[in-house]
């Protein structure tokens, strides 16, 4: 399934990459207040793991919505 995981703040692409080891595909800011990432998961749990990698780094998410393939 498909997500997108908007993120407070102006994340910067490489780090993005780099913290996430490459999960999500690049990030595109839609407003200087947030970061929307996206990416296709196999599962809820493979998800939840990418949201507890953001946490880790300290980042605020803001909104988890799943979008059409």
């Amino acid at each position: 399934m498909r997500y997108e995981v908007h993120v407070s703040g102006q994340v910067p692409r490489e780090v993005l990459v780099r913290e996430t080891h490459g999960l999500a595909e690049p990030p595109e800011v839609v407003h200087e207040t947030c970061t929307v990432l996206s990416g296709t998961f196999a599962d809820q749990a493979a998800l939840h793991g990418f949201l507890h990698q953001l946490w880790a780094r300290r980042l605020e998410v803001v909104r988890v919505r799943r979008t059409r393939d």
